[in-house]
């Protein structure tokens, strides 16, 4: 039996209809989240996951409130695991895994994340970053991987991030997720490498590119283009540069214009958030009280104008 997750909806066997679930569409639908959270005597099949295919690389997370004991076939291996909060199973794209609970405590509430790669998503970001074939993806038993969780929670709440730099927050945090795979769950031909640092050159037209784009949403992909990098390159070698992340230094760069025009005009307030990229004021008006301890009418003030 072969799983589909292309659909936001993933297969029955997998997600009872009773079952509480979201789903979160990252990058164009080529990485998708699933959340869900289900008692286990709805699960179906006699309380398994069938033996199965998955078309795309699938990270299931756990997030039990205690321990839990399951059976597990993953690519033709059979083992018994204790899993817990914090733990993950890594299922390749094609390799055969089945689950199936081992206990009897039918009113136990069962919480995963399934977080889902296109296989085409993964091995262009490979070879973007210099990752020869074959790539091998390697099935893994339940392990501790409290990075990959703590990526996975901050990528759940991201649809709920107003600032219009969100989608430099959440490319940033899927590069991170990416880098984890492909160093933790693959064998790789080449090491993730790359330039030691961001040339001179490079550095300036990054940071040319964003003030001259200040006021549109900006995207990592179109940033690091401008420096003639892949995301991922980008994304690291810019924080080690600046000591920002491209969405921090995106974040200030906005509100230090915003404080200029504050400074020097007597623009309206909705008409300087325009500028700076916040389409409604009311955002433009929060994320400027978090970065400057007041709100723009009160720094206007405090400015003498």
């Amino acid at each position: 039996m072969t799983f589909d997750y292309s659909s936001e909806t993933p297969p029955r066997e997998l997600v009872p209809s009773a079952s509480l679930l979201s789903c979160v569409r990252l990058r164009s639908g080529q990485v998708k989240l699933f959340n869900l959270r289900v008692r286990l005597n709805l699960w179906q099949n006699a309380y398994s996951i069938p033996q199965h295919r998955p078309k795309q690389h699938v990270v299931c997370l756990h997030h039990f409130d205690r321990p839990m004991k399951f059976d597990r076939n993953l690519d033709g291996r059979t083992r018994r695991e204790t899993t817990a909060k914090g733990d993950i199973a890594f299922m390749p794209a094609d390799a055969p895994t089945m689950l199936r609970p081992a206990t009897d405590d039918s009113q136990r509430i069962l919480s995963f994340s399934y977080l889902v790669f296109e296989p085409s998503y993964l091995a262009e970001l490979a070879l973007s970053n210099g990752i020869g074939r074959p790539l091998d993806f390697i099935p893994t038993f339940s392990t501790p991987d409290p990075f990959l969780h703590e990526i996975v929670a901050t990528l759940a709440s991201t649809p709920r991030i107003v600032d219009p730099a969100a989608n430099l927050f959440t490319e940033a945090l899927l590069n991170a997720a990416c880098a984890r795979i492909l160093r933790n769950y693959a064998e790789v031909r080449y090491r993730l490498c790359g330039p030691p640092r961001l040339t001179d050159d490079q550095l300036r037209a990054a940071i040319d590119y964003i003030h001259d784009h200040i006021g549109e949403s900006l995207e990592l992909r179109s940033i690091s283009r401008a420096a003639g990098l892949s995301e991922f390159h980008f994304a690291r070698l810019f924080k080690a540069a600046t000591g920002d992340s491209p969405f921090q230094f995106v974040t200030r760069t906005r509100m230090e214009r915003a404080k200029q025009l504050l400074r020097k005009t007597r623009l309206p307030i909705f008409e300087i958030a325009e500028r700076v990229g916040y389409q409604k004021p009311s955002h433009f008006s929060a994320r400027f009280r978090v970065v400057s301890g007041c709100g723009p009418d009160a720094y206007r003030k405090s400015a003498g104008r």
